[in-house]
């Protein structure tokens, strides 16, 4: 089975996390709470193989508690 390593993390986000990320997991982000101030406040990372490189799916998510 082919495995990606651990995902980024995000500021202020939170994960559930897991010892081994395998091609095709799915990893949910949410904010976590007091930053959730600019949408999106939550997200999904997928891990997938593209011309044999493993990589994780972007995630463009911003968790803030500016309230400007």
């Amino acid at each position: 089975t082919d495995f990606c390593g651990p995902p980024k993390t995000i500021p202020h986000a939170s994960l559930s996390l897991n010892k081994q990320y395998y091609v095709g997991q799915v990893l949910h982000f949410k904010c976590q709470s007091g930053f959730d101030k600019r949408p999106p406040t939550s997200g999904t990372r997928t891990c997938k193989k593209v011309n044999g490189q493993i990589n994780w799916t972007p995630l463009n998510m911003q968790c803030t508690n500016d309230s400007s």
